[in-house]
């Protein structure tokens, strides 16, 4: 179940707009009730079906570019602190390693 702030982010509507469907019986809902008040949750699918322009593979298009720049942001990171690393000792050649194995330094 959706709240209003996961029903704007996922149909890239306003407030403003959902409250319109909700009152026009466009976008179906149940009241539920969260810390002794009653909150408007909503389903997946009857958002997609009140505002149908809103794809899913518009949503999906959006995650795949935000996964592509962190995995951008995380390569470029990763190239910096292997800099770092052989800024702090030049002749030693360090390999970046997963957690369980210990980094080795060749020769030592």
């Amino acid at each position: 179940m959706l709240r209003i702030s996961d029903v704007i982010e996922l149909a890239m509507v306003s407030r403003k707009t959902i409250y319109n469907a909700i009152n026009s019986g466009r976008l179906k809902y149940q009241l539920v009730n969260v810390d002794n008040r009653q909150v408007r949750m909503f389903l997946e699918e009857d958002v997609f079906e009140a505002f149908p322009k809103t794809s899913r593979s518009t949503t999906q298009e959006q995650e795949m570019q935000a996964l592509r720049e962190e995995v951008a942001s995380l390569k470029f990171a990763l190239a910096e602190l292997q800099k770092a690393v052989n800024a702090m000792d030049p002749e030693g050649q360090f390999e970046m390693t997963s957690v369980n194995e210990p980094a080795k330094k060749p020769g030592r």
